[in-house]
């Protein structure tokens, strides 16, 4: 090891021993670097209740009720939005910086990482990573990043939490019931995103990704199917215009192949879901509007999206075709005082409707609502306690979730409550 790269890991391990004082650190080649993280720890309450009974009535694209609540009454301390990182930046000169950004998340509570089959890491860099340029006519970034969709529609947050925490609208508002690829508040891997310059309060933004074959579905026992006529990529792009006291956004994107409708389906068995099928490809779309309006102390956000999953080439009897809903957020966050902050809002999904190959499609009970309501208690800018609590009333035929715990079965209502302190370092 060279001089210069001992005298480079030394800093560095000095910047995680002591993040007060070294948080900013300059390289031997020059560049700046930042030390950052945020840990927010909550011990959380959860229970469920009001499972659709076995034999009632469901919609086509739901499960068969098994009875009962899959998600037990139980205390646990979660990480949620817990995580650090490391940003650098390089003046170029004439006007051009090069800059790098590697976070990560942090399982804070319980000190375990996740491996592959190798026994390697393989989650290092599972939040915004990437490198790029920024100038004078925009910035444009390669790597591992939340998409325009994401950072343009999911602007106020719940009390500084924007996901990955049981109050996170996502879970409703950006998805369908529990289907993980019907999602559209991601963070893409292997995308190219460019922001342009902001004029006067208007920005825009595009992100093109491609993703692994496997996202399509048709690995088989770890090997890529050769006849699969499929291309997984998302295009996601918005514009937003700040002025004042006002925000507003529109945000559109479309996923190729991912197959958000098979996801939907049940529990994916031949002649439902599509998404082993190498004949069939998918192409879910979204569009969002967002608005934000400051008055005094409160900050008010609007959110309305539409979604709509659609697949091609499927020939069997039962096999999905397409589904679409809306879902509507209302958020209403309060800064009483330096010290004190509360927040409030209200999730709407609709039930939608849906279509199969030949045989109707009822989607009778896929609706879902979620309140939220928190409080914060802040000893300075960068420390504070919290309380949140969250209701999701499922319909009977809908299993969306905000739960860590598992999976809840058709029509299950999930309530949590949490108690956390958070620091941003």
């Amino acid at each position: 090891m060279s001089l210069n790269r001992k005298a480079m890991a030394l800093a560095v391990g000095t910047a995680l021993a002591a993040p007060g004082a070294y948080a900013q650190i300059k390289s031997p080649a020059g560049s700046d670097w930042e030390f950052y993280g945020k840990f927010y720890p909550e011990l959380t309450s959860t229970s469920a209740a009001g499972a659709t009974s076995v034999g009632e009535s469901v919609a086509t694209l739901a499960r068969t009720p098994s009875g009962g609540d899959a998600i037990i009454h139980r205390w646990e301390m979660q990480p949620s939005n817990t995580y650090f990182g490391f940003r650098a930046n390089k003046d170029l000169g004439g006007g051009m910086k090069a800059i790098a950004q590697l976070e990560q998340s942090v399982p804070l509570d319980e000190g375990t990482v996740t491996a592959n089959s190798a026994g390697l890491i393989n989650t290092f860099g599972n939040r915004d990573s990437f490198v790029g340029l920024a100038a004078n006519w925009g910035t444009v970034r390669l790597g591992n990043m939340d998409t325009p969709f994401k950072r343009f529609g999911d602007t106020l947050g719940f009390l500084g939490v924007g996901s990955g925490n049981f109050v996170s609208p996502n879970n409703v508002i950006r998805r369908v019931s529990n289907s993980s690829p019907s999602g559209f508040n991601l963070r893409r891997t292997n995308s190219v995103d460019f922001a342009s310059r902001d004029f006067s309060g208007l920005q825009t933004a595009v992100q093109y990704s491609v993703g692994n074959p496997t996202e399509s579905g048709t690995a088989q026992n770890g090997a890529i199917d050769p006849a699969a006529n499929r291309n997984p990529r998302v295009i996601s792009m918005a514009v937003k215009w700040e002025q004042g006291p006002f925000y507003a956004a529109l945000a559109a994107e479309r996923h190729f192949d991912l197959f958000g409708g098979s996801g939907l389906t049940g529990n994916g068995s031949v002649g439902t879901s599509n998404a082993g099928n190498a004949s069939v490809n998918s192409k879910d779309t979204a569009v969002q509007l967002t608005g934000v309006y400051k008055l005094g102390v409160h900050s008010i956000e609007l959110d309305v999206n539409s979604k709509m999953y659609k697949e091609t080439g499927a020939t069997a009897a039962n096999a999905f075709q397409e589904y679409k809903n809306r879902a509507y957020e209302a958020i209403i966050e309060s800064r009483w005082t330096a010290q004190w902050r509360t927040a409030f809002s209200y999730i709407r999904a609709t039930a939608g409707d849906c279509k199969i190959v030949t045989n109707s499609c009822s989607t009778a009970g896929m609706d879902a609502t979620q309140i939220n309501a928190g409080v914060t208690y802040s000893f300075d800018p960068s420390a504070y306690l919290f309380a949140l609590y969250s209701r999701l009333k499922n319909g009977s035929s809908a299993r969306y979730n905000n739960s860590a715990q598992g999976s809840p079965n058709d029509g299950e209502d999930i309530t949590q409550a949490a108690l956390g302190l958070a620091y941003s370092f």
